[in-house]
């Protein structure tokens, strides 16, 4: 890690091949967002569940529609039953943990869907999992963060002044759209399995202070437009979702 003191700090960061560079600059302005931004809808899954693919496939329904930021997490417990899921993470795994300590009382199950990190349902429902969207959808998302791609792969990231979220961590996840996958073992054995928004990558952007600011973060290029990035602002823990965003990759060709 780089600091560089005087006149902008900037500090570098370089994990899991996602580099970032975050700009405090005290004359940015606030973009124009609204506070009712996007809601995070997280789905817990994994392809040794047999009772997972259809909440798989209502994350690929949702990531489709206007107003919520997808994405799919698959946990490594379930690998010891004989098929290792090849998209689960450890790191997906501990996020589940930590919402199980604040969100859903100790319960850690699949498939489980958290909402704007703060409510949880069974993700297969998709009654209750759509009511609860529109319950979030009428809370406030002050840190919506705007995204948009600038040349040689570059995500720019401008979050506005939001005073209540200060001290909210700032994730940049990579994630690929859609994959699939012929599962040889375990629950779904014999069948072909497609998964939709997978986390693939996280990489933590440090600390928001509540004021309005730019980030920028180099983004390898995955070789095909199959993937996006999301941005999400939470209180630490992890606790309420301030805001989020999702961008897909710009085109190859761009």
């Amino acid at each position: 890690m780089r600091v560089v003191t005087s006149p902008i700090l900037a500090v570098l960061l370089a994990l899991s091949g996602i580099a970032a560079a975050m700009t405090f600059d005290a004359s940015a302005r606030s973009p124009a967002v609204l506070p009712d931004g996007p809601v995070l809808v997280e789905l817990f899954t994994s392809q040794g569940c047999s009772s997972c693919p259809p909440a798989d496939r209502l994350l690929g329904r949702l990531a489709g529609e206007k107003g919520v930021v997808a994405l799919g997490y698959h946990v490594t417990y379930w690998d010891r039953l004989g098929w290792p899921d090849p998209f689960a993470t450890a790191w997906g795994t501990r996020r589940q943990y930590g919402y199980g300590e604040t969100v859903s009382a100790g319960r850690i199950y699949t498939p489980q869907i958290v909402i704007d990190g703060r409510t949880h349902v069974v993700g297969s429902n998709e009654g209750q999992v759509r009511a609860e969207i529109a319950a979030a959808s009428r809370g406030l998302h002050p840190a919506t963060p705007v995204l948009r791609w600038m040349p040689d792969n570059r995500l720019q990231i401008v979050l506005p002044d939001a005073a209540e979220a200060a001290g909210a961590e700032i994730w940049l996840v990579r994630f690929d759209r859609r994959r699939e996958t012929a599962v040889q073992r375990g629950e779904n054995g014999g069948r072909r399995l497609a998964n939709f928004q997978v986390a693939r990558e996280r990489v933590s952007l440090g600390r928001f202070d509540g004021r309005a600011r730019t980030l920028e973060a180099a983004v390898p290029s995955q070789g095909d437009a199959g993937w996006g990035v999301a941005v999400i602002v939470q209180q630490p823990g992890p606790g309420r979702v301030w805001g989020s965003a999702l961008l897909d990759a710009p085109r190859p060709d761009a």
